[in-house]
């Protein structure tokens, strides 16, 4: 009997024709959507953002408004490079990915997977296997095993053309950093020369240490620029004094500019954190006070309006025209505004009055705070900061205490983890890991159970109360095998990222995007443990069911020979997922639906009606990646087993390439501060040799499991498995040869040169920012209230509840007056209140013109 032998289960067309039908609908109605509105003026905001609400020197090209010329300028007249300019490297790279991996990979694998594999399983005679697994691996029958020879070469050459895109990849990857590292736009923001340093030991931990180290870079780099710092000349992590530097007081030559020493401040950090929820919380309250004042002016139901209002006894209170006093907001502090202390328009000024009095007098004794370990330093150069970086890492490789990272902005620092003990972390990380090994294990029950309904027939053959399933008929086991397991699979996997970036947060990572990058990492693992090693192997068990009884030491063997038609479930994820999400994104669906009901869910604030109009799509890479990366890992491994899936995959990207693409270039606008340059995709790469370890551990069970008609293992099959045992292990020393080699972290993370700038990828100089050479002047492009994601004014790093202002409190300017009014009382109690740039007008509908008062303005939106 072949390992793959006869199939017992029920036709698998069903579940497969319904999943089909369901992505067709999907894909079909949203695709008549996209045709209907696209081209409508009106949803000019919501099918090119960028190019209405970007500011100049980052609006795309207008799109035109025919199908094939819409397509056709993003498809073929638009470099993918170009969304470096609107998106950055992140958003690049994830596009690359697709491209790579969904394209350029899945077409060879497609031509001879169909030429090859298909043949030599569906040619008679085979195991005379129904619906889709007549294409399957397992169709090969005992007495033909060395048709499985066909099988085996064929993974064996896609296996060696994916590690040649690998190969090619992390080439590309250095050069697109790279030339990104060093453009000239690039080097005009504060970032390229800010360096954060974690676990810094008390020795060095001061402006005089700090620099000690820096003078050291200036030495070996006036000598051999670009070279290693010698062992011998590293510095002594102990009793550190301000050596000779080259320039180390940081004048405009070189040199250290500035050196941000943290302050463990809880206290403070509670009083401030008051003060800001508060603010929003009476900026709500005063919101709802003039759409309240407003609504009943209109409708005649003002206190004016039925005669209550008495001119002579009123306080002269504006409010008391339009809104009884027992009428006016009111809202508690504490969970939801369910519990603790009432406020009102009358007492939530004098708190936060009261909190910006404590923060001022607080603020005056900064120097008595204890220090954090973390330090922040700015260098006259990036090449500078990114040698500083490095020394610190060779510095420190015994006890790897010391971590330095570079490209550092304010907004991308996790305040609440600057100041957390060294061996603190160490201990923090590991109840981290502990608690994501525990969640792996107890998340298995859920998603085996998904596994187990996507062969419920199975099932309910042998257990009786099940029965009804199987009398259902074809259209209602179709939609419970094909339709509900992934559903509920990414309603599962949707509640995960929450849970662990909180673990990954828990172990006191300095730097949001760090959290991100160990997100990936995390999210990656339960997708590939859950989402192809459980399901896989709770669809086999179910579908061995029938001789579980007998053959329980056989499980091995009758678990492999499922396998290939446990790939019923996984075709059914790529159509009812993967299709439909291509098509929602690109028919900008939920984006329209929320566009015509913009003015009821702006909310009352000014504030909420800027992020609600104005906010454009964002992509968070540590859950938008794993996905993606999951889909290419099962295609890989079915690639030979059932090739059927080299197809459906093949047209599921090129969907989503045109998807995003579209996307990223116009409609999307990532936020600056959670750039890492890339560094997502290095770990997106990583993914593909574990697809491929994942791969050839299944095909060598397969072949090694594989029997003749005599039931004796098939020689063709021992040295298929063989063979592939050896192809693992080379792919194994690739990577090592990849990773610890050829693209060691250093190689990938830090800048080359900064002598010359690679403009190969088009990015416009006259977007950036003016270099500047003095300290005041950088203060100048700080932009209103320090700007944002600049990093160039000198609190900078420093821990927001140390310096920041109250947030004005923006209320709208109504054509009552409420709203100017309000404002102007909250100013009388020492609060910052304002109506600039707002109005409101007969229908209660706020207007904004720009972003509130207290933040930067850029001539359009971006963040």
């Amino acid at each position: 009997m072949s390992a793959t032998g006869k199939d017992t289960s029920t036709k698998s067309t069903p579940q497969f024709v319904t999943a089909l039908v369901t992505a067709a609908i999907t894909v079909g109605a949203l695709t008549a959507l996209w045709l209907l509105l696209h081209k409508n003026e009106k949803f000019r905001k919501v099918f090119q953002p960028r190019r209405v609400l970007s500011p100049d020197g980052k609006k795309p090209a207008e799109l035109p408004s025919g199908v094939f010329s819409f397509w056709r300028t993003i498809l073929f007249n638009t470099p993918d490079t170009d969304i470096i300019i609107s998106n950055g490297p992140d958003a690049y790279f994830f596009l690359r990915f697709i491209k790579v991996f969904g394209l350029k990979m899945l077409l060879p694998f497609f031509i001879l997977t169909f030429i090859i594999c298909i043949p030599a399983a569906a040619v008679k005679p085979n195991n005379a296997l129904d619906g889709l697994n007549i294409l399957s691996f397992g169709n090969v029958p005992a007495q033909h095993q060395n048709r499985h020879i066909a099988h085996f070469f064929c993974a064996i050459v896609l296996m060696v053309y994916t590690c040649y895109l690998i190969w090619g990849e992390y080439h590309h990857f250095v050069q697109v950093r790279q030339a990104w590292l060093t453009s000239p736009t690039h080097l005009a923001l504060a970032r390229t020369r800010t360096v954060a340093v974690t676990n810094v030991p008390d020795s060095v931990n001061s402006e005089a240490g700090i620099k000690e180290i820096a003078s050291i870079v200036a030495r070996i780099d006036s000598t051999t620029p670009g070279s290693t710092v010698p062992s011998a000349q590293q510095p002594r992590l102990s009793n550190a004094t301000a050596a000779t530097a080259v320039n180390p007081t940081g004048d405009a030559e070189g040199g250290v500019r500035q050196v941000w020493l943290t302050r463990k401040c809880k206290d403070i950090e509670k009083v401030w954190q008051e003060r800001e929820k508060e603010c929003a919380r009476l900026e709500g309250g005063a919101g709802k006070l003039v759409k309240l004042a407003n609504k009943n002016h209109t409708k005649g139901k003002s206190p004016e309006a039925k005669g209550q209002y008495d001119a002579e006894r009123s306080s002269g209170d504006l409010v008391d025209r339009f809104v009884l006093p027992k009428k006016r907001p009111t809202w508690k502090q504490g969970l939801l505004g369910l519990i603790g202390k009432k406020q009102d328009l009358e007492s939530s000024p004098l708190y936060i009055a009261e909190r910006n009095a404590n923060l001022s007098e607080v603020r005056k004794t900064i120097d008595q705070l204890p220090q954090g370990n973390t330090v922040f330093v700015r260098f006259a150069s990036q090449h500078e900061a990114h040698a500083f970086a490095r020394l610190v890492a060779e510095t420190d490789k015994q006890n790897k205490l010391m971590k330095a990272g570079v490209e550092v902005v304010p907004e991308d620092v996790e305040w609440s983890n600057i100041s957390m003990n060294p061996y603190q972390r160490k201990i923090r990380k590991l109840i981290s890991w502990s608690l994501t090994i525990g969640l792996i294990i107890v998340w298995a029950i859920p998603v085996a159970f998904v596994g187990i309904v996507s062969n419920i027939d199975s099932l309910c053959s042998k257990v009786s109360w099940l029965a009804w399933i199987c009398k259902g008929g074809p259209v209602v086991n179709g939609i419970i095998k094909g339709v509900l397991p992934p559903v509920l699979l990414a309603i599962l996997f949707m509640l995960l990222p929450i849970v662990l970036r909180m673990m990954v947060k828990l172990q006191g990572e300095v730097r949001k995007s760090d959290i991100e990058l160990g997100l990936f990492s995390r999210y990656w693992l339960f997708q590939v443990i859950h989402g192809f090693l459980i399901v896989t192997a709770a669809s086999g068990l179910i579908s061995a069911l029938a001789d579980i009884k007998n053959t329980v030491g056989q499980l091995p063997t009758l678990l492999a020979e499922k396998l290939p038609t446990a790939s019923i479930f996984f075709l059914t994820f790529v159509l009812t997922t993967t299709f439909s999400a291509a098509a929602k994104q690109y028919s900008r669906a939920v984006p329209s639906v929320m566009y015509l009901l913009r003015d009821i869910l702006a909310g009352n604030t000014p504030r909420k009606v800027y992020l609600k109009k104005l906010k454009m799509d964002t992509f968070t890479w540590a859950t938008v990646f794993p996905p993606t990366c999951l889909l290419i890992c099962v295609t890989i491994v079915y690639s030979v087993i059932q090739p059927i899936m080299c197809l459906l995959s093949l047209v599921a990207f090129c969907l989503l390439y045109a998807a995003y693409k579209y996307l990223l270039h116009w409609c999307a606008d990532q936020p600056d501060y959670s750039e890492t340059g890339g560094m997502f995709y290095i770990k997106a790469l990583r993914t593909v040799f574990v697809s491929l370890y994942l791969e050839g551990i299944c095909l060598a069970g397969l072949f090694f499991l594989s029997t003749d008609q005599n039931n004796n293992r098939a020689k063709s099959g021992l040295g298929c498995g063989a063979v592939m045992v050896v192809v693992i292990i080379l792919v194994a020393l690739f990577q090592i040869y990849i990773d610890w080699f050829r693209f060691k972290k250093p190689y990938l993370y830090y800048v080359h040169s900064t002598t010359t700038h690679n403009k190969s990828l088009n990015i416009d100089p006259k977007t950036g920012i003016t270099q500047t050479s003095s300290t005041e002047e950088e203060d100048e492009n700080a932009g209103a209230q320090f700007g944002n994601t600049s990093g160039y004014h000198y609190r900078a790093f420093d821990h927001p509840a140390l310096w920041k202002k109250q947030p004005v409190v923006w209320i709208a300017n109504d054509q009552l007056g409420v709203g100017n009014h309000l404002a102007e009382k909250i100013n009388n109690k020492n609060v910052e209140a304002s109506t600039e740039f707002t109005s409101m007008d007969e229908k209660q509908h706020i207007h904004v013109e720009r972003s509130p008062p207290d933040e930067a303005w850029y001539g359009g939106f971006t963040s």
